[in-house]
């Protein structure tokens, strides 16, 4: 299944349960969460990766500024989450190979692609 996402999004930020809903930068983090949320379903089409199926994840996050404003591997912690979130993924654990880079692009954008391992 390939997707692509477009507009920028909020890498993952640690919250305390209490946090998620007096904290400025998690309530960024779960708006942005539906966000790409909400483009992973319009772009599966109610199909999913079967349970219990080990699989493996590309993706590529472009962005028109320089790309180093947040960890990379924050970044893919919110679009993992974010896919499970949509019934895209049923389980990130069963994620047995990950490939990801960023790069300069024209705009936000990012390319995953999720395949039986």
């Amino acid at each position: 299944m390939h997707f692509k996402l477009t507009g920028p999004f909020k890498p993952y930020v640690r919250m305390t349960r209490r946090g998620k809903f007096a904290s400025m930068p998690a309530q960024e983090y779960l708006a942005s969460q539906e966000r790409l949320a909400w483009q992973f379903k319009q772009q599966c089409n109610g199909s999913a990766m079967p349970p219990k199926t080990p699989l493996a994840v590309r993706i590529c996050i472009q962005s028109p500024w320089p790309n180093h404003h947040s960890d990379l591997d924050n970044a893919i912690k919110a679009l993992l989450d974010s896919a499970q979130q949509a019934g895209v993924i049923p389980n990130d654990m069963w994620i047995d190979s990950l490939q990801a880079r960023r790069e300069f692009g024209a705009t936000d954008c990012v390319e995953f692609e999720v395949i039986p391992a």
